[in-house]
């Protein structure tokens, strides 16, 4: 019998496990919600000796769900997104070509409170947002990491609403990882780069909690 290694359980996945073990045992006010938006996203072009590969911005939409854990003046959120990055256009070698992929998103929110009326309350947020990506073009699929940290920061209104509370926010996050391996081979022109590759995220998102 041979034993079976689990690439995905990383570093990271065991944090937003922990940071789930807190969230849940903490005895707080908390609200749960649903949340979905637009996407665009930004890839680092990749630059070597031996080869160039440009990628085209793309626009993609987001969905999912997210725990919202109230501590006083600043409170914490954790997430779970499913998001689609769009179709992205990529020149190298004189070849025009496309791929698209998709995430699941979780990112760990620290909010902090800023002044507000009985009605609107601005805020702004921070933290880490861990990605699992995949697609369904077998060379992309070979060359995408298959996890990724970025850094996230937005700024968001919670509007009260009677029973619910919907939250508009702009967030932006800047990759901190690899979006691609340091060594890649695509349509049969491999890539070497010791510089780190990231996908950047502007998103415009709404959200409802109850």
């Amino acid at each position: 019998m041979t034993s079976r290694t689990f690439p995905h359980l990383s570093v990271a996945s065991v944090f937003v496990l922990l940071v789930a073990a807190v969230v849940l045992a903490l005895p707080a006010r908390a609200q749960l919600g649903v949340a979905a938006g637009l996407n665009f996203e930004s890839v680092d072009d990749i630059e070597t000796s031996s080869a160039n590969a440009t990628f085209d911005n793309a626009t993609g939409y987001h969905v999912g769900v997210f725990y919202d854990l109230g501590l006083g003046p600043a409170g914490l959120r954790l997430g779970l997104f499913y998001r689609d990055i769009g179709e992205v256009d990529v020149s190298f070698g004189g070849i025009s070509d496309a791929f698209s992929a998709t995430m699941i998103d979780i990112p760990v929110d620290v909010r902090f409170n800023l002044t507000a009326t009985p009605v609107i309350r601005p805020y702004v947020m921070a933290g880490p947002v861990f990605s699992w990506a995949s697609t369904d073009d077998s060379d992309y699929e070979d060359a995408l990491n298959d996890v990724s940290v970025a850094g996230n920061v937005g700024i968001g209104l919670a509007l009260d609403l009677g029973g619910i509370k919907l939250t508009p926010e702009f967030r932006y996050a800047v990759g901190i990882s690899r979006f691609m391996k340091e060594e890649v081979n695509i349509r049969g022109v491999s890539f070497s780069s010791g510089d780190v590759q990231r996908l950047n995220t502007v998103m415009l998102r709404v959200g409802v909690s109850f």
